[in-house]
């Protein structure tokens, strides 16, 4: 098999998954903002979109991941990994997607 065939498959598998990866690298995000949330100072919910736009994500439901993040603010508590991503990606609430929540992320 030639590199070009190798990746002509990689790219094929990539078009193939794309909503599971998506999910993945958003969880990654997700569990990055949570991990650094601070209760005392949490970051502008303009940060933590800046955040998903540089790695590549352009979605039209970055209102609701504000709205997210601003009543967890206002309760004063840690945003969940799983709500910011389904803020995001509404369809990832579907049960066929469930277990990429609960499995430990690839490294």
């Amino acid at each position: 098999m030639t590199l070009s065939q190798i990746r002509r498959r990689v790219n094929a598998l990539k078009r193939k998954f794309v909503l599971e990866l998506a999910i993945l690298r958003l969880r990654r995000i997700a569990e990055a903002v949570a991990d650094d949330w601070d209760l005392d100072e949490p970051p502008e919910p303009h940060d933590v979109i800046q955040r998903v736009a540089k790695a590549g994500f352009r979605l039209s439901t970055f209102m609701r991941l504000r709205w997210y993040l601003n009543d967890a603010i206002r309760q004063g508590d840690v945003p969940e990994p799983r709500r910011i991503v389904t803020s995001l990606l509404p369809w990832a609430s579907k049960d066929c997607y469930r277990g990429f929540f609960r499995s430990e992320l690839p490294a």
